[in-house]
């Protein structure tokens, strides 16, 4: 948003070229009037806003300033909401559920000698693993469960109380549905909206205010803008070949 010293009006070379430029970039000219007009001149459309996703502009236009400049005020107001992110089905073990007494009998009637028997250290703990997993797999056995999300930075415990307090209005409405039910969800929903909603304005001014860039960026990507590297370390480590390290170098 700004001045480009660029009429678009003209439809010249100037002109073509930035059109030509915003294109390649993936980026949007919003729609606007003359925005620098000077007496006895042509007005000239040289401010611009420009965006790179128009469905989220809510509102766009200009104000003259005739007090004090020859170029409107531009205004938009633009839609930065966090993405909901899916919802991920992981594999996990509910190792606090296991009946630690079962466990113990079904571990004592294993065999354990060949761990003991194995060559090297690096055999021993393949074997010590293997019958733990198989444990495991009788007593705490894989199974998916669905991930639960954080709750959102801004979300304060009033706002939480909030929420529910609309909720329990919400079921009495359906329970019950009268004008007098109706008009205290309505208020309680509102007030709940309009303070999660300012919640979370202030979340992200008081986010992109520091002047940290390293900080910003971090948190536009939790907004959706720009892309999670994925790094991939894979790091293989012999067991039994730390028993060759010297002592000297243990110290």
């Amino acid at each position: 948003m700004g001045d480009f010293n660029t009429c678009l009006l003209k439809g010249d070379y100037r002109c073509e070229k930035l059109k030509s430029l915003t294109e390649a970039c993936n980026l949007h000219i919003l729609p606007l009037s003359a925005t620098h007009k000077i007496p006895e001149c042509t007005p000239s459309l040289l401010d611009l806003i420009i965006v790179s996703s128009p469905d989220f502009v809510l509102k766009h236009g200009q104000h003259d300033a005739d007090l004090f400049s020859h170029h409107d005020l531009l205004f938009l107001t633009y839609k930065v909401r966090p993405p909901k992110a899916k919802s991920r089905i992981l594999l996990r073990r509910n190792f606090g559920g296991m009946d630690k007494e079962r466990l113990l009998e079904d571990a004592s009637r294993m065999d354990w000698s060949a761990v003991e028997n194995a060559s090297t250290v690096d055999l021993k703990v393949e074997l010590f693993n293997s019958f733990l997993i198989q444990l495991y797999d009788i007593h705490a056995p894989v199974k998916p469960i669905k991930m639960k999300h954080l709750p959102a930075p801004w979300l304060t415990d009033s706002l939480k109380k909030l929420i529910i307090k609309k909720g329990f209005a919400n079921s009495k409405l359906k329970a019950d549905k009268n004008e007098k039910n109706l008009r205290y969800y309505n208020k309680v929903r509102n007030r709940c909206n309009t303070l999660c909603r300012d919640a979370q304005r202030r979340h992200i001014h008081k986010s992109v205010e520091n002047g940290d860039a390293a900080k910003v960026w971090k948190f536009l990507q939790s907004l959706g803008v720009g892309k999670h590297p994925i790094i991939l370390l894979i790091i293989m480590l012999m067991l039994n070949s730390l028993t060759n390290i010297s002592p000297v170098l243990a110290h």
